[in-house]
């Protein structure tokens, strides 16, 4: 192939592929103008004074999330040291109520995951890679977001019955 023919294709190439690479990158990067992370906190319960293998500690993650976009944003699954978990929501409020959890543009949420024993965990890897603490999805009207979690606290609570 000649340098003048080699040149046009590549060129050809570079045209057709940068729209495709800027959708793609802006994807992850939406993230910043769509919900912003307060903080990231742990809580290891131990169930009781006599722990066995059956009633091991637990782990639950508490995401403080401050709601920025219009759309409709939902989140379901965090990513943490191979392992996978379900997400759930809950409201900031005094009282506990039944009704699913909703939300508008300016309002704070906690995003939660549970962790039981390590045994049990289900490995799973992330959708993307990944550097810091953990990887939580999020969709923004049903296109899928990441947003990296970069450091979590940990705590730690009284034994509980």
């Amino acid at each position: 192939m000649s340098y003048k023919l080699h040149h046009c294709v590549s060129g050809f190439l570079l045209r057709l592929l940068l729209p495709v690479c800027t959708l793609f990158i802006s994807s992850y990067t939406r993230q910043n103008s769509d919900i912003k992370l307060i903080n990231a906190s742990c809580e290891i319960r131990n169930n009781g004074i006599n722990r066995t293998k059956a009633s091991s500690a637990r782990s639950e993650y508490y995401f403080k999330i401050k709601i920025l976009s219009k759309e409709k944003v939902t989140f379901d699954s965090l990513w943490m040291n191979g392992a996978s978990f379900k997400t759930y929501l809950s409201a900031n409020q005094k009282f506990i109520s039944g009704k699913p959890v909703t939300f508008a543009v300016g309002d704070t949420i906690t995003v939660r995951a549970s962790e039981t024993s390590k045994e049990n965990r289900p490995k799973s890897n992330a959708p993307i890679r990944y550097k810091g603490a953990g990887l939580l999805r999020y969709y923004v009207n049903n296109e899928p977001f990441y947003l990296t979690i970069d450091n979590i606290k940990f705590n730690n609570s009284p034994n509980r019955p």
